[in-house]
This record gives C-alpha cells, sequence and structure tokens, in this order.
C-alpha cells in the first residue's frame, strides 16, 4: 500500500525538529530518501505473515522483553516465576499504555502493535503484524535515512530518538516523536523495540506561539516612534528592538547588559521611576530625553512591571515614544491660541460669543468698552439688553448698520454681522461690531450739508435766473432800445448833412454805423445766453440742436453730432431741470471746443427711468489727464457744471473715454 509524500505546509520548521538522537549523545536526521539495499519492506521483500515462524509469537523477541522488564537479583529461577505469574499483566499493561508501541523482528517487520499504535496509524494488528511499516505509515521518501538508523543500532547497540512525519491509513500527515532500542539476545541481534507518540498538536501550538511571537515582534520593529527595552529590577537591559538604536542613537552593543542610567543621561527621575516599576507600579514620564551624541527630543517613558507566574516581579518594560513632533504641534496650536487671543483682545472691533439662546458667554475688551460693561457684566445677558430689535439670524452672513445703548444713554451705531458654529455638538454665534457712530454722525451731517447745498444751488439758479431775465430785459428795454435809437438818429444826422461829403467823413459815418449795428448784435447774442428763448419756448432738445447748429457754425473743423431719441424730442421737464442741463451741455460743449482740440464731438439725451434723463457729451480730445488736473486752474468749469447739477439733485462726473482717448461729460437725473 503506497501513499502520496505529504505537502511541506503540513511539515513543521526544520529548527522546531530535534532530528534523530543517538542515547544519550548523538543525533541523526531522517530527511534523505531512502535506496531499498538489503532493507526489509520494499518491493522484492516478501510480506507474507509466517505465522508458525519462531519469531512472532511466544518466540525469542518475547523472552528478551520480559527478562529485560523482569530480571533482577533474585535469579533467573525467581525471574521466570515471575513472568509467568506476571505475563498476562505484562500483555495488559503493554496494550493499554498512552504510547504508542511497536514491536519488530530482525527484518523489521511487524511482530506486536498495541492499541495507541493502531490509532496513531490507523492500521491493526491484523494490517500489520507480518508487514513492514514501510508503506504503511513509514514513507517511502524515508526508507534511505531509516536504512541508516537501523543499522547504527545494530551495529553500534545503541537507542536512537527524533521526529519526523508519519502517514495515517486516511491519508493524513501527522509529526511523531519516536524512540527505537535493538533488541539482542546475548550478542544475537534479534529485532527492534520502538514507541511513537504524535506531536502534531504540540508542534502546531508551538508554531502557533512562535508565530504571534513573531508577529508581535514585527509590530514592535515596525513602530518607528516606538522603543521598547526589557530591563531588570535593577535597571540593567536585556533585550530590545531595533528603534532603540534610531530613538536613542545607541548600538545594541552598547546598550545589552549596561545600567542604563549610566549609558544615557536620563532625568533625575529614573531612580524612582525604575523602583516604582520594579515595585510593581506603572510608571510614567513625559519630558527632554538624551539623544547620543549630545542631542535630545521631548518623549514618553512608560515603565511597567513584569511578573511571573507567583506575581514576583522579575523584569520592567520600558515603552519609549518620541513625541517632538507632537509637541511641536502643540506648541503652535499654543502659539496659535496666544495670537488669536493678542488678536481679539487687541481688536477695536467688539466681539461677542452667543449660545444657542443667544446669550453673551464671551466678551473682548473692546466689547466691554464699547458697551460701556465690565466682562461679569456682560456674560449671560441676553443679546437684545444691549442691541435692541435685532434679530441674529438676520445677521449671519450679512453685514448691518445697527443701533445700540449705552449706558449712559447714548445710542451707538455699530456695523455688525455674526457667524454660526458647532462646538462639542453645541450651537455657538460669533458676533462682530464696530463702532461706526462718528461715520454714521459725519454721513448725516455731510447728507445734511449736501441738503443744504442743494437748496442753496437752487436758489442761486433761481436767483441767476432772475437776474439773467431781469438783465436780459435791461438789455433789451434799455440798451437795445438806445442803440435802436441811436443807429436811427445816427441816419438820420448823415441824411441831413450838406454834400459834397469827403471821403474821409463817409469813412467815419461807416464805422460810426458799424460800431452800432456790431453792439446791436452782441446785445442779442448776451440777450440768448442769458435767456435762451428756444428753450424756454420749445423745449431742451429744439435748444439743444440749435445750439449744436450754432458751434458747428463757428467751429467747421469739428464734427458735431446731437443724439435725441425721436420719443424725446418734443418731452418737457421742469424749467429748472431743463435750464440746469442746458447750461452743464452748453458749458461741455464749450470746454471741449475750447481745450480738447477734438476732431468730433456728439451730444446725447437718453432717458433714465421713468421721469428721469442721462445727458451725455463726449469727445475725442486731448482728455482729464491725471486726475489732478481737476482742480487747476481752467477747469473750473467742471465745478459750476457739479453745482448746476447738484442744485436739480442730479449727479455729474467726468471720466475718460472707453478707448482712453477723449472725455465724457455725463449728468443723471432721476426725480
Amino acid at each position: 500500500m503506497h501513499h502520496q509524500p505529504p505537502q511541506l505546509s503540513d511539515r513543521p520548521d526544520p529548527d522546531d525538529l530535534p532530528g534523530v538522537s543517538a542515547m544519550p549523545k548523538q543525533k541523526l536526521q531522517m530527511t534523505d530518501r531512502l535506496g531499498a539495499d538489503g532493507l526489509p519492506g520494499v518491493p522484492g521483500y516478501s510480506e507474507q505473515k509466517q505465522k508458525n515462524d519462531p519469531r512472532f509469537g511466544q518466540g525469542a523477541v518475547w523472552r528478551w522483553l520480559s527478562e529485560a522488564d523482569l530480571l533482577d537479583q533474585r535469579g533467573e529461577a525467581q525471574a521466570e516465576s515471575v513472568l509467568v505469574s506476571n505475563s498476562h499483566r505484562v500483555w495488559q499493561l503493554l496494550r493499554e499504555m498512552p504510547v504508542g508501541l511497536v514491536l519488530y523482528d530482525a527484518d523489521f517487520n511487524v511482530v506486536y502493535q498495541n492499541r495507541a499504535s493502531e490509532l496513531m496509524t490507523g492500521f491493526g494488528a491484523d494490517e500489520a503484524v507480518g508487514r513492514s511499516p514501510i508503506g504503511l505509515w513509514i514513507l517511502p521518501d524515508q526508507v534511505a535515512n531509516l536504512q541508516n538508523t537501523l543499522r547504527r543500532m545494530r551495529t553500534e547497540r545503541i537507542s536512537l530518538h527524533g521526529r519526523g512525519v508519519q502517514l495515517r491509513r486516511d491519508g493524513h500527515v501527522a509529526w511523531v516523536q519516536w524512540y527505537t532500542t535493538p533488541l539482542f539476545e546475548g550478542d544475537v541481534f534479534i529485532g527492534y523495540l520502538g514507541t511513537h507518540t504524535d506531536i502534531s498538536e504540540e508542534l502546531r501550538a508551538h508554531t502557533a506561539v512562535r508565530a504571534a511571537k513573531q508577529q508581535v515582534d514585527l509590530l514592535v520593529d515596525a513602530a518607528v516612534d516606538i522603543a521598547m527595552l526589557q530591563l531588570s529590577p535593577q535597571g540593567r537591559a536585556q533585550s530590545w528592538n531595533r528603534n532603540v538604536q534610531a530613538l536613542f542613537g545607541l548600538p545594541a552593543l552598547d546598550v545589552l547588559g549596561q545600567d542604563m542610567a549610566q549609558v544615557l543621561a536620563l532625568p533625575e527621575q529614573w531612580p524612582a521611576l525604575l523602583a516604582g516599576a520594579a515595585g510593581g507600579e506603572r510608571m510614567e514620564f513625559e519630558g527632554w530625553l538624551p539623544r547620543q551624541p549630545g542631542g535630545r527630543f521631548w518623549g514618553n517613558l512608560l515603565l511597567y512591571p513584569k511578573a511571573d507566574e507567583n506575581n514576583a516581579v522579575v523584569a520592567v518594560v520600558l515603552v519609549a515614544r518620541d513625541l517632538s513632533d507632537r509637541r511641536l504641534a502643540e506648541q503652535k496650536i499654543r502659539d496659535s491660541e496666544a495670537l488669536l487671543s493678542a488678536i481679539v483682545s487687541t481688536t477695536s472691533d467688539a466681539i461677542l460669543g452667543l449660545d444657542a439662546q443667544a446669550c453673551v458667554v464671551f466678551s473682548n475688551p473692546a466689547a466691554q468698552r464699547i458697551f460701556g460693561r465690565h466682562a461679569a457684566q456682560l456674560l449671560g445677558i441676553p443679546l437684545a439688553d444691549v442691541m435692541p430689535d435685532v434679530e441674529l439670524p438676520s445677521l449671519i452672513g450679512a453685514v448691518r448698520t445697527l443701533s445700540a445703548r449705552h449706558p449712559d444713554g447714548a445710542t451707538l451705531h455699530l456695523e455688525a454681522s455674526a457667524s454660526e458654529t458647532r462646538v462639542n455638538g453645541e450651537v455657538l454665534f460669533t458676533l462682530t461690531a464696530r463702532d461706526v457712530t462718528e461715520r454714521v454722525e459725519s454721513e448725516q451731517a455731510l447728507l445734511h450739508y449736501r441738503q443744504q447745498l442743494s437748496a442753496l444751488s437752487r436758489q442761486l439758479m433761481e436767483a441767476e435766473q432772475q437776474t439773467n431775465q431781469r438783465l436780459a430785459q435791461l438789455l433789451h428795454d434799455q440798451l437795445g432800445q438806445t442803440l435802436t435809437t441811436l443807429r436811427i438818429s445816427v441816419d438820420a444826422l448823415r441824411a441831413q448833412l450838406p454834400p459834397p461829403a469827403t471821403p474821409a467823413i463817409d469813412k467815419s459815418w461807416a464805422r460810426v454805423s458799424s460800431m452800432i449795428d456790431r453792439g446791436m448784435r452782441e446785445v442779442r447774442q448776451v440777450l440768448v445766453e442769458l435767456r435762451p428763448p428756444l428753450l424756454q419756448e420749445q423745449g431742451l432738445g429744439v435748444a439743444l440742436d440749435n445750439e449744436i447748429q450754432a458751434e458747428a457754425a463757428n467751429h467747421s473743423g469739428v464734427s458735431l453730432r446731437l443724439h435725441i431719441p425721436p420719443a424725446m424730442a418734443d418731452r418737457r421737464w421742469n424749467p429748472e431741470v431743463e435750464y440746469a442741463v442746458f447750461m452743464v451741455a452748453r458749458e461741455a460743449i464749450g470746454n471741449a471746443l475750447c481745450h480738447a482740440r477734438c476732431l468730433s464731438l456728439t451730444v446725447g439725451i437718453e432717458p433714465l427711468g421713468t421721469l428721469g434723463l442721462r445727458l451725455l457729451v463726449q469727445d475725442d480730445g486731448i482728455g482729464l489727464g491725471p486726475i489732478g488736473q481737476a482742480v487747476k486752474p481752467g477747469h473750473l468749469g467742471l465745478v459750476g457744471m457739479r453745482e448746476r447739477a447738484q442744485a436739480i439733485g442730479a449727479h455729474l462726473s467726468a471720466r475718460s473715454a472707453d478707448n482712453a482717448c477723449g472725455t465724457v461729460i455725463e449728468l443723471s437725473y432721476s426725480p
């Protein structure tokens, strides 16, 4: 009967197997493959049981066994008597003993097998007796080594033992511990007595323990920031992991067997730490630790006792960790917290921490100053006590200007915003408020001044219009009539002079007449400028069109255009508005033609809202230049235009064109 050899995975590590050993001093491994040279049990050898052979039954082998076990100082006769009287008891003991026992003849055939061996091999006595165990429970690849082992026992008369694999009848492989001794009758070799014990579970347990230990060692060594040492209760290093060198800068040869206090400049607390651990306590230290050569690191030492089964401390386990990175991170956190605290404490903005019920849980010095209360006075009070009529959710993610009460009764104007966060599952709000009381009051005062200025501008413009109307009336009624009368009188006087008139007299009369005509034209021009008749009679569009045509006639080198939507051509506004817009347009046109050196000029009016309008005067001239030029001499026209715009509540701006060439004057009026 032949079986497949066991897989390598079923065989323990050779380092765990003592192999074959001579008793008491030699070992022999059973790993070599056996040949069949002269050994029974291999093909060609007769495995037929010889029932009548004297080697079986109560033959020489059993006589040797009985004699070896029972022979004593009482003599051969007494031994035979004991053998006969106790033979049944001996056979019962051998049969039931827990160790597998096999008796072999000189040819290494099974003569006897006890119950434990039958159970281990799976072969009963009726199957094994008379047959070689080779091919039964001894693997064929063990034959060569077995041959040498048997020959050595016969020739050297020594017993051998070892470990090896054994094949069960069901095909499973087991590890066994075997012990075999040769049997002699006098000088005649008669057989072998062997025992075998199943140690598979023991080996598996041993292997598991060793694997677990290796795993632990790997884990310990893999912890790059953890150094582990086992110390004697006196502090001498007994074992260590490889990280000790990396952490402390000490090689193993400098540590093992040495007093740690002598090889390292440990902290002054070390004696107390070691004594506490040796006394059964768990000790811990955190602080500066030495690192060779001449360095140090911030670390943690953990010492705990290692006790035996009697609870006596036999060693101290030292675990060291490098906490430098953590300390650096903690220091950065502390620095950040200190910086944040300094910012919060020194900022001029009020900062309030509020809980979910909008009650104050924190206030910075600025908040205490702005609200006129100490920190203890603010703590726990509702936000409504200092900022009435404020809904906290409306401030989340927004900036609003609110009012607050000061204990002295003064009203504060605050620019406030809030944010929401969660700390340990609780909702917290952070409210930031800036005191803008001075700014708000200044804006209110400025608005008041602007309103006053606008009213004054309107009054001035009305006064201007009235003055212009009166002046125009005076010029028309008085100076105009005077010049007309003068012209009539001069013409009549010349008609009365007797001929012949000399050329000099005629030239003088012509000069006087020309001067009178020029005066009358200038008066009419002044009257138009003071009181544009088309503006009053036909509106802004017609007046601007007339103005453009007049300027085009005087500036033939410049292209002047007027753009007014048809829907706005006949539209009328308040006379004050029309007058102010017209005067701003006239001023802008005049400035462009006189100072901008432009080649084109466009005047446009477009709607602004339902009732408003937008005036645009754009040229392609030299532009405004730097902003500083706006206050230089020659640019005061912008001031006058802004005053006219303010008088009607309009906004006026002056900017460079989109192409950075030229100027755009824009007036926006929206009632």
